[in-house]
């Protein structure tokens, strides 16, 4: 059960925020999240969502050690419950810190088991952003079914933000009622609208999929040459195997439901020549159309796909690694500004890292009206080499796993490559990485 909605936490720390308003563009988890911390911090906050509702799409995610720490000083700086709430739907590993066996599809043989150092956990999305709901402060105005299809900076130092209709107001928590067509003029804008966000193809950075082989321009936005599908089945009736065409398994709701994700690669063509033609990047699929995939596998292996009620192939995209999130006044947060593969199971992690050093920095008392825009810029300066890295190497992680990397088919140096692979992800020292950007806030004369 979540923590109690009070009060307390539903209040500005800071009134004199209040006068800075802020503009966040998309509902999903890194928005929302983002949402309760700067208008707890005190910001008056519009946050744009296209769906009628809050709603996340896929299934489960994990988050690591890295990740709940963000959770946690977010929850200890702003006194408000964010990690109890999320540990309250997720199921957590806090025991012997296993993070995954990765075996042989087909004899079980085990390679290696990886731990982490700290607890970890995996939740359905769904879930998570349900728990968080309950969080968002007063200072919080809710636009539901409002696509934001372009921001601008403005002089003077403000920024537009252009909707499209409809409008219309979710019941369950406060909104505008807004016009066709609305736009808002806001202090900052934060980007958490995906992979195929408007927000970042308004700040100069075009929104492309696949390889430009006419102009030889690369893509922003490029599919990686892998498909998964996904799933969920009963954890009591599954059996956890994995191989060359690798499947990952974990329970989420608690332990009840298992997530499984099968995962499929065709990396022929180079990284930056790989285009997915085959319709919607999202599709639902039948038992059959996935098994095929997998056929010759083990017995087993097919038995526990056939579990699943309503599979789904999902065509992996990436975002190729940026080289700023910034423009003015307009920042970029979560999948927005790096999207990545899935396969070291940090990409939501990332994103409450983004939200942790921005909201930290936002909350300095010298960040004003006037010289907002330093404050992201330092978020951008010492969030985006790590947010970048991560990026890269979670395409490298699933060649490692499928066996194409330069490690090829050899199990033990596969399994000592992975046991410490995730290190520099779990271990990372945020509140360093927060120093080091006060520090260059005072160096460029902003704060002192």
């Amino acid at each position: 059960m979540s923590a109690p909605n009070t009060e307390a936490y539903l209040a500005p720390l800071d009134a004199s925020k209040s006068s800075i308003t802020i503009g966040i563009v998309g509902g999903g988890i890194g928005g929302v999240v983002t949402a309760i911390a700067l208008g707890r911090i005190g910001y008056t906050i519009h946050l744009f969502e296209q769906a009628p509702k809050f709603a996340e799409i896929g299934a489960g995610i994990a988050l690591g050690p890295n990740s709940l720490q963000a959770l946690e000083r977010l929850s200890s700086d702003l006194s408000t419950p964010i990690l109890a709430n999320y540990e309250s739907v997720a199921t957590i590993e806090e025991h012997n810190g296993l993070w995954f066996r990765f075996t042989k599809w087909d004899t079980q043989e085990e390679i290696t088991e990886v731990r982490t150092t700290g607890k970890n956990s995996s939740v359905h999305r769904a879930r998570f952003l349900e728990s968080l709901l309950p969080l968002l402060p007063k200072t919080v105005t809710t636009h539901f079914a409002s696509r934001v299809n372009k921001v601008e900076n403005l002089p003077g130092n403000k920024v537009l933000i252009h909707t499209t209709p409809p409008h219309q107001p979710h019941p369950d928590y406060p909104s505008e009622t807004t016009e066709s067509g609305r736009t808002f003029e806001v202090d900052v804008c934060i980007g958490c609208d995906g992979v195929k966000s408007a927000v970042r193809g308004s700040i100069g950075l075009s929104l492309t999929y696949g390889y430009d082989v006419t102009t030889r321009v690369d893509a922003v936005v490029r599919y990686t040459g892998t498909y998964a599908y996904r799933g969920l089945l009963p954890l009591d009736k599954a059996i956890e195997r994995t191989g060359e065409r690798h499947i990952l398994t974990f329970p989420i709701e608690q332990g009840t439901i298992l997530n499984l994700v099968a995962f499929v690669s065709d990396r022929t063509a180079p990284e930056d020549q790989r285009v997915w033609n085959s319709g919607p990047w999202v599709v639902p699929v039948t038992k059959d159309q996935m098994k095929a995939d997998f056929a010759g596998w083990d017995k087993d292996v097919l038995d526990y796909l056939d579990l699943i009620e309503k599979p789904e192939r999902w065509a992996l995209h990436e975002l190729v690694p940026l080289d700023k999130w910034t423009v003015g006044r307009v920042t970029l947060l979560g999948d927005s500004a790096h999207a990545s593969l899935p396969h070291n199971g940090a990409g939501a992690g990332q994103a409450t890292e983004d939200a942790y050093i921005l909201a930290s920095l936002l909350r300095l008392p010298g960040c004003t009206a006037e010289n907002i825009d330093k404050f992201l810029l330092a978020y951008e300066k010492f969030r985006l080499p790590r947010a970048a890295k991560q990026q890269v190497w979670a395409l490298r992680t699933g060649e490692v796993y499928e066996m194409e990397s330069p490690l090829g088919n050899d199990w033990d140096k596969i399994g000592e490559n992975l046991r410490e692979r995730y290190r520099w992800i779990w271990e990372h020292d945020l509140e360093a990485d927060l120093k080091e950007a006060v520090e260059w806030l005072k160096a460029e004369g902003v704060v002192h």
